[in-house]
């Protein structure tokens, strides 16, 4: 489904990708990806992810053949334009905090591919605001359980928090929960800084702490759980959860909450 072009740059057809550099975010250079503006004329859209996350995407795309696709953070639009492309779904809802005016060519891109009306963008919504995600769901999605969710989005524990608790209760058995980059809290062993990113921040490895801790304490909420260094996979059980009032913090018993440390 991929076609490599080389280590920065891929096809799926006749649609080119960019991914991020190898020092990614936190490159110098033109703009805020580190990815120059003349690089990007070789290439149709950016997706800002590594390559390891990218043809992860390919596999569990592949794997799960999702038709009802929910994406939090859409940055420029590239992997919302991936992920179209790969799952040919029946309905894929971007949102972002941020104004979806830099999004514009992604529904006219997925229009083109036979797509139209299919992939649906919302700028300025917070993932951490259970109504509007809610609204959202019910109104784009119309009685439909979630097939994906991808969570590329503001990579904080309350926020990431929140849009998980509202959305993998919607998700149907089977249906995979993505939660991407939660190791920042955790530099390398001798490099420097030793606190790794946001310092100030609650890291994202309580909520991975969190899902460990439901495996056990509610059977049949989690599938099974995969965790790597770019991503955790939280594949949905067929127990039932009901959106309304959903906290996966709940989710243990006294002696499992004990192995947190407060928040």
């Amino acid at each position: 489904m991929l076609s490599w072009k080389d280590e920065e740059q891929f096809a799926v057809g006749n649609t080119t990708f960019r991914i991020l550099p190898g020092e990614g975010w936190f490159a110098p250079g033109e703009g805020w990806s580190g990815v120059a503006q003349s690089e990007m004329e070789e290439a149709d859209f950016l997706v800002a992810k590594p390559r390891s996350l990218v043809e992860l995407y390919a596999r569990l795309i592949e794997e799960l053949q999702p038709k009802h696709v929910f994406e939090l953070g859409f940055y420029k639009g590239g992997s919302t334009a991936l992920m179209a492309e790969l799952a040919r779904p029946r309905r894929l809802v971007a949102i972002d905090r941020r104004p979806a005016l830099s999004t514009a060519g992604v529904e006219a891109h997925a229009s083109s591919r036979g797509l139209d009306g299919v992939v649906r963008i919302y700028g300025d919504v917070d993932q951490a605001d259970r109504d509007t995600l809610a609204d959202i769901v019910e109104r784009e999605f119309e009685g439909n359980a979630l097939d994906l969710v991808v969570d590329d989005c503001s990579h904080r524990y309350e926020a990431t928090r929140a849009s998980f608790n509202e959305l993998f209760p919607r998700l149907r058995p089977g249906g995979l929960f993505v939660i991407e980059d939660w190791p920042w809290a955790h530099a390398h062993l001798g490099v420097e800084p030793l606190e790794g990113l946001f310092p100030d921040q609650v890291p994202l490895t309580r909520l991975v702490f969190e899902l460990v801790l439901a495996l056990p304490s509610v059977p049949g909420l989690i599938a099974d759980l995969t965790i790597d260094p770019g991503a955790v996979v939280v594949r949905r059980g067929d127990a039932r959860a009901d959106p309304d009032g959903f906290d996966i913090a709940a989710c243990s018993n006294p002696r499992g909450r004990e192995l947190l440390a407060p928040a």
